[in-house]
């Protein structure tokens, strides 16, 4: 993928130094053209999916955590200006579909960084984690909820996968 990345690169410079356009609306036509080279060429290039198809699934991981992150905090926001602090604190068991170490870590670090859940442990054979939540009634839903959006897209950023 690196290589498709510079070869798309190289195509807006020769783009911008063939035109004699030394500016950036120049190497933007030019990566663009390099793209459209990129997925013509598809089959001929090292890598079984384009880097932009990769790249897109990175955003929207980010982009994914950011919505989940706001939602964590105004949650938690709530529970601070509660006249009496009524929490249900937990910690459950979550089993892991992922497999690779660099996913279960991506996946430990996203649940801690979100307000009101933090990743205590993971079990021996990484086949569990330990989750602390701070206020929940439904500990199969949030099982559900950290499958179907964290885990989901991590399985979906993986490179083989």
């Amino acid at each position: 993928m690196t290589i498709q990345f510079l070869i798309n690169i190289i195509f807006g410079f020769l783009w911008m130094f063939l035109s004699n356009g030394y500016n950036s609306e120049y190497f933007a036509v030019g990566f663009f053209w390099g793209a459209v080279v990129l997925v013509i060429f598809q089959k001929l290039l090292p890598g079984n999916r384009l880097y932009f198809i990769h790249l897109y699934k990175w955003l929207k991981l980010i982009l994914l955590f950011i919505v989940e992150l706001i939602k964590a905090d105004i949650a938690v926001f709530k529970l601070m200006f509660k006249p009496n602090l009524d929490v249900n604190p937990a910690i459950f068991e979550y089993p892991l579909d992922i497999t690779k170490n660099w996913q279960i870590t991506m996946l430990s670090n996203m649940i801690t960084l979100t307000p009101g859940t933090i990743t205590v442990n993971v079990s021996h054979d990484n086949k569990k984690l330990f989750i602390h939540r701070l206020d929940t009634e439904d500990i199969p839903g949030e099982i559900e909820a950290i499958k179907n959006s964290f885990e989901k897209a991590i399985l979906e950023v993986d490179i083989n996968g």
